[in-house]
């Protein structure tokens, strides 16, 4: 298919970047200006960059097996789309690898974040610094196509003014759920996920499938040993093996292969969840110590903002995570003119999910419903810029492609897909969007936070919080 190396070695020699390491290192820096005692502080360092080494180490497991067999189930179907989905690591390798941008973004970004919390613009220090290559990836997608560096860096600090609105947005509702206080979520994807499955959900929820109770609990209860989560994933995991090797089942390394994805998507859903803890008990000091810091100021607040990584624990996320699997292999056989064949990202499915638990009530199958209807832009929209992708791509020096094109399904959202837009189209659609969403929270604080999932209560604390 492809002459790529590894997406890890090519993160490694495009970006450079000690990702556990950098996030271990800011934790450690924040929680020490946040006066967290400085043995504390370097055991929260450490036990966040060990869950993130946990947690992607899971996401390699399954993208070393999952993958293969995404692509064999292509092979053998006719028809079949051929830019293969090379994963967010390339993608984020090839945003930082744009050197006359990527990099750039990192201080630009962190200074104005630092800017607009001063203004009150927003509430949310973002130190998930890693996290900053979605801004990188849209502003060197544009940068490379445009040649335009000021164009560029202001669709790239567009896409971060907007993950830091709905950090706000959504931040009672994360608290509320994940028992997180003081804890926001400025992640790109998962934010914009969790944006546009609001209309769906409203919707959802008014026919007979929003009657449904679909919650982890009640479908354990329902279907016993067969609703566990562990059990669940062996059949899903079966189901897509026996799909991949329909044509081999007579041939016994076939059904070895089948027998892996099962104990490996048994392995996500019961794994994921152990790791992602560790990152909660690491961010916990520093929890504590801002909580301490906002009593000791009164009425001023401030929210650390984290990767969406420390919400994929929850069982629901992790669920739906699962489901959505076969779901995606399904679509991207049948959407006519769908190019993007799924391959790494399928391990990012969590993720996808992560800030649409307190809007569904973690009801998996409001959150599949939502999640399959989002599937149809974002196999359009990675097929649309394919050609940029890998135009970017070169330009960031990443291997030549001898056969076949890539993608990466991630690079799929919505978002991407307007900021993308001919100039100025997208930055002025982008911006619009910014200025609508912030304005909305400014002017019905209340509806917002509980449109977004959070209670009545919860929304009424954080109105005379901070409005």
């Amino acid at each position: 298919m492809l002459a790529l190396r590894s997406v890890t070695e090519v993160a490694t020699v495009l970006a450079g970047v000690p990702t556990e390491a950098l996030l271990a290192a800011v934790v450690v820096l924040v929680a020490l200006g946040f006066r967290v005692d400085p043995d504390d502080a370097v055991r929260a360092g450490l036990l966040v960059g060990v869950g993130f080494v946990g947690v992607y180490l899971v996401v390699g497991l399954a993208v070393g097996r999952i993958a293969p067999a995404a692509a064999r189930l292509a092979e053998t179907t006719p028809a079949a789309p051929g830019a293969v989905d090379v994963g967010w690591p390339v993608a984020a390798a090839v945003g930082f690898g744009v050197v006359e941008i990527g990099f750039w973004l990192i201080p630009i970004f962190a200074v104005l974040n630092l800017l607009l919390y001063k203004t009150r613009f927003t509430y949310t220090l973002d130190v998930d610094v890693w996290n900053y290559w979605h801004f990188a990836f849209i502003a060197g997608l544009v940068f490379v196509s445009t040649g335009n560096w000021p164009y560029a860096l202001a669709v790239g600090l567009t896409l971060g003014l907007f993950s830091l609105v709905v950090a706000d947005w959504f931040q009672p509702a994360i608290e509320e759920t994940f028992d997180m206080d003081d804890i926001s979520i400025p992640h790109a994807f998962a934010g914009v996920m969790a944006v546009l499955a609001i209309p769906i959900d409203l919707v959802v929820r008014r026919t007979p499938l929003g009657t449904i109770e679909a919650d982890p609990a009640a479908v354990q209860d329902r279907l016993g040993v067969f609703g566990q989560p562990v059990v669940l994933g062996v059949v899903v995991g079966l189901g897509v093996g026996l799909a991949a090797y329909r044509d081999a089942l007579t041939v016994a390394e076939s059904w070895y292969a089948i027998l892996e994805l099962a104990v490996v998507f048994a392995a996500l859903m019961y794994i994921l969840p152990e790791v992602a803890g560790i990152l909660i008990e690491g961010m916990d000091p520093l929890s504590q110590a801002v909580r301490d810091w906002l009593t000791d100021r009164g009425n001023d607040e401030v929210a650390v903002g984290l990767d969406a990584a420390v919400l994929v624990g929850d069982e629901a996320v992790a669920a739906a995570g699962v489901l959505m699997v076969p779901v995606a292999l399904g679509m991207m056989l049948v959407l006519p003119g769908n190019e993007l064949l799924w391959g790494v990202d399928l391990a990012t499915f969590p993720f996808f999910f992560a800030m649409m638990v307190p809007l569904t009530d973690g009801d998996l199958v409001r959150m599949v419903v939502a999640g399959t209807v989002l599937l149809v832009p974002i196999h359009y929209v990675a097929t649309w810029l394919t050609p940029r992708i890998v135009e970017t791509a070169t330009h960031a020096g990443a291997p030549t492609v001898e056969e076949g094109t890539y993608t990466v399904a991630l690079a799929g959202t919505p978002a991407n897909g307007v900021l993308a837009l001919p100039v100025p189209a997208g930055l002025l659609v982008g911006l619009a969007v910014v200025v609508v969403l912030r304005g909305a929270l400014a002017l019905w604080p209340h509806r917002m936070y509980v449109l977004a999932g959070a209670s009545e209560e919860r929304a009424a604390a954080f109105v005379e919080r901070r409005h």
